[in-house]
C-alpha cells in the first residue's frame, strides 16, 4: 500500500460572532486540509488551521515541503513519516509554520489508520474513556460587556456545562476583578471558573493580577505571560496558588519538556493543529503523565475529543463552536459532556455545500 495522491485545500471561514481577547481580534479561521489517497482506494483527511493570518503560507509550505516527502510512502508508517517531515525542512522548521503544516498530513494518516481498522480514532489511540467533560470559552470574550458574560455564563450552566472560561486582560486590574466577581456570583461556588490572558502580561503584572484573582477560586489562569518566558512562569507558579495552564503557543514536545522539568506549569494545553498532529500530541500527553500533570487541549474539540478520550490524564475539551456551521455533523455535547463519533476514523468532515463558498484554493498532487 502506497500514498499515490494528496489533495490539499485552503478555506477561510468567518467568525460566528465578534471575538476579541487580550491581544487580538479573531475574525477568521483559516483551515488547511490534506486528503491522502492510497493505492488500494482508501482515504484519510486531516486539518490544520490559523487564526486569521498566515493560511496561504501554511498551504504553500504543506504543498512544497511535505507533500513530496509523503508521496510513495506506506501510510501505515506514521512514525517514519512524521520524522521525515520533522527533519526534512529542519533548517527553517522545528516550530511555527512547519509544525502547523505537518498537522494535516499526520492527522490524515491517523484517520486512515483508524478507518482501515474499522475503529473510532479514540479507541485506536488508547480508548481510556468514551466521553469528556467540556468547558465553554465562547461566552467569555473580552469584548463582551460584564452583563453579557454574566448572562451567558448562567445560561451555559443551565445547559449543563460544569466549566466556564472568561478572558482577562483589561487595561485596569479592577475591571478584570469586577468581571470575575460578577461571573462567580452568577455561576455559584461549584462550577469551575477558568481565565485566559492570551500572553498579555509580564511576570510582575501576572503575579500582581493573580493575587487579586485568588479570592475567586479559579480552576486555572491560562497563558498569563509570553509563552517563551519559562522563568517568568516559574516565578508566577511559586507566587500563587492558582494553577497555571499553557501550551497553545508551544510547538513541540521539547518546549513542553522544559516547562515540566522546571515545574513552571500546572496543566498542559497542547493543540494537534500546532504541534504537528496527533503523533506529537500523544507524546506530549504521555510525557505529562509521567510528571503527574494533566492535559486539557486548546480549541479543535472535534479532533481533541479523540486524543483526550485516549489518555488517562486528560481533563477537558474546550467548547468553541466555530466549525459547527461548516461540518457534516457537529460534535455531540449533552449535559456537560462531549462524545466522540462511533464511526471509523475521526469523523470530522467539512460539508462541501457550506464550506466551498469559503474555499480559497485547492490542488491535487500525484506520485
Amino acid at each position: 500500500m502506497k500514498i499515490i495522491r494528496v489533495d490539499t485545500a485552503f478555506y477561510r471561514f468567518p467568525a460566528h460572532r465578534r471575538i476579541v481577547d487580550a491581544i487580538q481580534e479573531f475574525t477568521h479561521m483559516e483551515v488547511i486540509s490534506a486528503t491522502i489517497h492510497t493505492s488500494d482506494g482508501q482515504t484519510g483527511i486531516g486539518y490544520g488551521y490559523t487564526i486569521g493570518r498566515g493560511g496561504r503560507a501554511l498551504k504553500v509550505f504543506l504543498d512544497d515541503e511535505f507533500v513530496p516527502l509523503v508521496l510513495g510512502e506506506d501510510p501505515a508508517d506514521i512514525e517514519r513519516i512524521w520524522e521525515k517531515m520533522w527533519w526534512g525542512p529542519h533548517w527553517v522548521g522545528r516550530g511555527g509554520i512547519a509544525s502547523l503544516a505537518m498537522a494535516p498530513i499526520d492527522i490524515a494518516l491517523w484517520d486512515l489508520k483508524a478507518k482501515r481498522a474499522g475503529s473510532p480514532l479514540y479507541k485506536l489511540l488508547g480508548g481510556y474513556r468514551d466521553r469528556m467533560p467540556v468547558y465553554d470559552t465562547d461566552g467569555g470574550w473580552l469584548n463582551h460587556s460584564q452583563d453579557e458574560i454574566v448572562r451567558e455564563a448562567a445560561e451555559l450552566v443551565g445547559k449543563g456545562f460544569t466549566g466556564i472560561k472568561i478572558k482577562v486582560g483589561k487595561e485596569q486590574r479592577s475591571e478584570d476583578v469586577a468581571r470575575l466577581r460578577a461571573v462567580r456570583a452568577a455561576i455559584g461556588p461549584d462550577i469551575k471558573l477558568m481565565t485566559d490572558a492570551n500572553l498579555r502580561w509580564t511576570a510582575p503584572e501576572a503575579i500582581a493580577r493573580a493575587r487579586l484573582f485568588e479570592e475567586f477560586d479559579l480552576f486555572w489562569l491560562e497563558e498569563p505571560i509570553e509563552a517563551d518566558d519559562v522563568l517568568g512562569h516559574e516565578k508566577l507558579r511559586q507566587s500563587t496558588r492558582i494553577p497555571i495552564a499553557l501550551g497553545e503557543s508551544l510547538y513541540n514536545r521539547h518546549s513542553f519538556k522544559e516547562y515540566l522539568a522546571r515545574d513552571a506549569v500546572s496543566i498542559l494545553q497542547p493543540d494537534v493543529g500546532r504541534v504537528g498532529g496527533i503523533t506529537e500530541w500523544m507524546r506530549i500527553a504521555n510525557m505529562a503523565h509521567s510528571f503527574n500533570v494533566n492535559v486539557s487541549p486548546h480549541f479543535l474539540m472535534e479532533l481533541h475529543i479523540h486524543t483526550t478520550c485516549a489518555v488517562p490524564n486528560a481533563m477537558w475539551v474546550e467548547h468553541i463552536p466555530f466549525l459547527n456551521r461548516f461540518v457534516v455533523e457537529p460534535l455531540r455535547i449533552e449535559d456537560g459532556y462531549a462524545y466522540p463519533p462511533d464511526t471509523p476514523g475521526h469523523g470530522l468532515l467539512l460539508d462541501e455545500a457550506k464550506a466551498d463558498p469559503h474555499l480559497i484554493e485547492a490542488h491535487s498532487w500525484a506520485a
